[in-house]
């Protein structure tokens, strides 16, 4: 067997029995599904319905003496005519693409170094997942006081060792700080998710491999990469959807600015609800939003399958 023939015959789908297809379909399962799928209607669906409603309507908190009007597409013509929404929407997509990026090249580099066996692996583990679980806020102020800060940061630290003015990295380059610091907190998922995919390649593949006279590089992306398929997708697109969501950090550290500089769409979300208080105008770019994110998640799944299928050819 050599090794396309492995990999054919380890990617094959597997069949859902009968038995399984038969309790998914019986009243009782049906009956303990149904509390969890009315909360997720109640929980997402009828939010993003009002948010649609709201879209069309004008109400700014600031005049309540207007009331609620309806105005059909006026509030989306309003977002999309306005010069910052294009400013916005080209910072969310160098943020997003970049924090991609970077996650899946350090994360895969980081899964590929745990999957060997060394000595304090489980300590160097714990070191590399604890980033994930600090909260957006937290993780935007230590980044903000500890490493930006132009007087007493680390990087302050050695400019002055390297004897260079300090980088005041939130007045001269607050996107590129912001996607250091989102980084920074997702590349511990993205190398959790390809550690699973590289620990549950079989070896009999690598050996296969090697008996077909394959190297180390031949091996990385004839076998390892095609077996990670699912798992990069899977990676990929779960990123992407909660990277387009970013708020904590950039409200903690840059709120925004300087201008819209370092503003995406949900904190742009933000700011006109809570700082115009134009309700109508907020749902409208959360609508937008929505649309958007759909349209980058079915063009990344898109890319991602012509890309693997082309290296598979």
């Amino acid at each position: 067997m050599n090794q396309n023939e492995a990999v054919q015959q380890n990617s094959k789908p597997r069949r859902v029995s009968k038995k399984k297809g038969k309790a998914l379909n019986n009243p009782p399962v049906k009956r303990l599904l149904l509390p969890t799928v009315v909360y997720l209607i109640i929980a997402t669906q009828i939010p993003f319905i009002v948010t649609i409603y709201y879209s069309f309507q004008e109400w700014n908190l600031m005049r309540p003496d207007k009331g609620v009007t309806f105005t059909w597409f006026t509030n989306f013509i309003k977002a999309l005519s306005a010069p910052s929404f294009y400013e916005v929407a080209m910072n969310t997509l160098i943020l997003t693409t970049s924090v991609l990026m970077i996650c899946f090249v350090c994360g895969l580099l980081l899964a590929l170094l745990m999957n060997r066996n060394f000595v304090g692996k489980g300590i160097v583990r714990t070191m590399f997942i604890s980033p994930f679980f600090v909260m957006p806020t937290v993780s935007g102020i230590i980044w903000k006081t500890m490493v930006y800060n132009p007087s007493f940061g680390f990087s302050a630290y050695f400019a002055n060792v390297f004897g260079v003015a300090p980088y005041d990295w939130f007045t001269q380059n607050p996107l590129l700080a912001v996607i250091f610091i989102i980084s920074w907190m997702w590349i511990p998922f993205f190398m959790l998710i390809l550690l699973a995919g590289l620990q549950s390649l079989p070896m009999e593949l690598i050996e296969a491999a090697q008996l077909d006279g394959a190297n180390r590089l031949q091996q990385f992306f004839n076998v390892t990469i095609p077996h990670l398929v699912r798992y990069i997708e899977v990676v990929v697109l779960l990123g992407l959807m909660f990277i387009l969501q970013v708020f904590g950090e950039i409200y903690v550290t840059t709120s925004g600015g300087p201008g819209f500089a370092s503003t995406n769409l949900s904190f742009l979300v933000y700011r006109t609800g809570f700082q115009s208080w134009d309700v109508g105008g907020a749902s409208a770019i959360g609508v937008i939003t929505v649309i958007l994110t759909i349209v980058m998640m079915l063009l990344m799944f898109k890319v991602l399958r012509r890309m693997f299928k082309e290296e598979q050819a």
